[in-house]
């Protein structure tokens, strides 16, 4: 491709996208490093001053708002026109299903080896067949958007035959309360109105599930608010104003369930909890809306090239962080210099790792990493 046809091709991509996947990929980076520590604040094993629990919550919080934004720019990009069926499965569910065994086998062996694990290869083949999770927890996205990717077109279909939301408003309620309103509201259900954490959790009767539930609906969500600007004229000190008070009330939740003792807390910061929900959109159409004043921030940084290698960062920086908190001494480190190495390390080693097949080994890249 010469210098002309590269420049043609970066013109025709829609930089607030880049823009939001380079947001979401700092956010999961960003996420995986916090967890290193925080894992232990969400189990009980660990007890930190409450300005360090502040801290930790925040960045944990910040980072969950990636797969969000992952899933809304995929609304927005695939159910923008109709699609083959076939011609898509091709170009990008074959694709993801290749490389996510190629990571399934290279994890699987990784881990072994680091945590001198024995091999057991009928484990290996169940997490090739997706039978049993993956060796490193970041991988639990992969057989989730694959199988998004498989009723996609169809939805894509639908959408471009019916494109009002109108259509849409009651399906997506019910699937809102089931996998949104109850799920929030059990966080707190039985631990601070039964005072029995062992009670069934409050269910909703219809199943969504088959639809894809919370993650659906960010792909249908985004969408809307890509192309359709749904939320437009809603003013934007308001959605900041939404997103800090939920923020704030999710925090302020977090902490009354780790003070009194509620250590399987974590759900609180799950993707199908509601103030997770409204702030990862939220964001979202922020970066859609302001842009340019983004660009004008970010003119000295190529875009194109961390948007493009986002996947891939994605994919590597699991295992880079697994060897960076193995290998590197940090004992005696403040906490937070540790997540910020962690972060500093997970997205800079990858991208490193990524250039030479970014420039130079292209077809690698597109089948192992995904590489646009």
């Amino acid at each position: 491709m010469t210098m002309l046809q590269e420049d043609k091709k970066n013109r025709q991509r829609e930089q607030w996208i880049d823009y939001a996947r380079i947001c979401a990929i700092c956010c999961v980076v960003l996420c995986h490093a916090t967890q290193e520590y925080y894992n232990g604040i969400l189990n009980g094993t660990q007890h930190v001053r409450f300005l360090y629990w502040g801290l930790e919550t925040a960045f944990f919080t910040v980072g969950r708002l990636g797969v969000p934004i992952f899933l809304a720019i995929s609304g927005t990009l695939l159910l923008n026109r109709e699609k083959n069926v076939f011609q898509f499965y091709k170009k990008s569910l074959v694709p993801m299903i290749v490389s996510t065994e190629i990571w399934t086998v290279f994890n699987y062996f990784f881990v072994c080896i680091v945590y001198d694990r024995e091999v057991i290869i009928p484990d290996l083949i169940k997490e090739m067949l997706f039978m049993k999770d993956g060796e490193l927890s970041h991988m639990w996205y992969m057989p989730m958007i694959i199988g998004m990717y498989v009723f996609l077109p169809f939805l894509s279909k639908i959408i471009n035959q019916y494109g009002s939301l109108k259509y849409y408003i009651i399906p997506m309620t019910i699937v809102w309360i089931d996998t949104m309103l109850i799920p929030t509201i059990n966080v707190f259900y039985n631990r601070t109105v039964m005072q029995d954490e062992s009670l069934e959790s409050l269910v909703f009767l219809p199943d969504v599930s088959f639809g894809g539930g919370a993650y659906g609906l960010y792909i249908i969500l985004g969408y809307f608010i890509g192309r359709k600007k749904l939320l437009k004229r809603i003013k934007t000190r308001f959605l900041l104003l939404a997103a800090a008070v939920l923020f704030a009330v999710n925090t302020a939740g977090q902490y009354y369930l780790y003070s009194n003792g509620y250590f399987s807390s974590g759900s609180m910061l799950w993707y199908n909890i509601i103030p997770i929900f409204v702030i990862g959109l939220t964001l979202f159409e922020l970066i859609r809306r302001h842009q340019q004043l983004i660009g004008n921030c970010v003119s000295m940084i190529n875009t194109s090239l961390l948007a493009r290698c986002s996947f891939g960062i994605y994919l590597l920086h699991k295992p880079v962080m697994v060897l960076c908190a193995k290998y590197v001494p940090l004992e005696g480190i403040n906490v937070i210099l540790k997540i910020a190495f962690l972060f500093v390390a997970g997205f800079g080693i990858s991208l490193v790792i990524l250039l030479p097949f970014y420039f130079k080994w292209k077809r690698a890249g597109k089948i192992i990493f995904l590489l646009k």
